[in-house]
């Protein structure tokens, strides 16, 4: 199923995740993305390749939609937006985006509806995995350590979950950043 992370430190927001894709335990491919970035918001997802896809798609359009109905588009319209898409297409995934103060808000997002705010987060077959590492993290550190952190706590889960590659995307969003 693949592993996607967010860490909000001080300095702002790291998402992170790998692109493995599995099928019968067999490697089919390490070649997916599953995190995206929008300007002011960003997202990391997990589920079929299909339906992230089909998000990533659909997510840039709604934010944009939104952008032109209202200049302060902040996290909690971009979870809501982010909520129904995962809600319908069966993905699981975290959102970033700008809150009313200037700082960079983290939210998980369920298949279910669910939003949730969150500081450190995982999802995906190696969530159990990375939360060892993540739990321990010190967060007042910098947006590099944190950055260096999420790639780190991906190369443990890909040496324990094989659903889990080494190849991994990282975005950043800074606080205050519009």
């Amino acid at each position: 199923m693949a592993t996607v992370i967010g860490i909000r430190c001080a300095e702002g927001t790291v998402l992170a995740a790998d692109r493995r894709v599995t099928s019968d335990d067999a490697v089919t491919s390490d070649g997916v993305r599953r995190v995206f970035e929008y300007d002011d918001a960003g997202a990391a997802v997990v589920g079929g390749v299909g339906a992230i896809e089909e998000f990533d798609r659909r997510f840039g359009t709604e934010l944009d939609r939104s952008r032109e109905e209202s200049d302060d588009v902040h996290i909690d319209r971009i979870a809501q937006v982010a909520s129904e898409l995962t809600g319908e297409l069966g993905l699981d995934g975290l959102v970033v985006g700008l809150d009313s103060n200037g700082d960079v808000g983290l939210r998980e997002v369920g298949s279910d509806g669910l939003v949730l705010a969150s500081d450190v987060t995982a999802l995906g077959s190696g969530a159990s995995v990375a939360f060892g590492p993540l739990e321990q993290a010190d967060t007042d550190r910098g947006l590099d350590d944190v950055e260096a952190l999420a790639r780190e706590t991906l190369s443990i889960v890909a040496q324990r979950d094989p659903d889990t590659g080494t190849d991994i995307d990282v975005v950043r969003f800074e606080n205050g950043d519009d």
